[in-house]
């Protein structure tokens, strides 16, 4: 069965995560494990746009306006970061 989140529902931060921007990128804590996570610039920016409540289809919106990137590369390069996330219990 297929778990991958919906375009159309957020992804939200899960709530014993600490976020911090550090430079381009940013750091993230995972309290319960104490594992530390690092993003590059655009994991970063993925990773604001989770914070805010955004659906994968507002951040494929936004990375498309921003980086002037082709939505369907932006939507599954988000996905990889949601995914991955998600595997580490970082968002729901």
């Amino acid at each position: 069965m297929d778990h991958a989140p919906s375009a159309a529902r957020p992804v939200t931060p899960a709530p014993d995560v600490v976020a911090r921007r550090l430079g381009d990128g940013a750091v993230l804590v995972h309290l319960p494990t104490n594992k530390i996570f690092e993003l590059n610039e655009t994991g970063a920016r993925v990773w604001e746009l989770i914070a805010s409540g955004k659906t994968i289809a507002a951040m494929t919106s936004a990375l498309v306006e921003e980086y002037d990137v082709d939505p369907a590369d932006a939507e599954a390069k988000i996905r990889i970061v949601v995914d991955d996330l998600s595997a580490a219990g970082l968002v729901r």
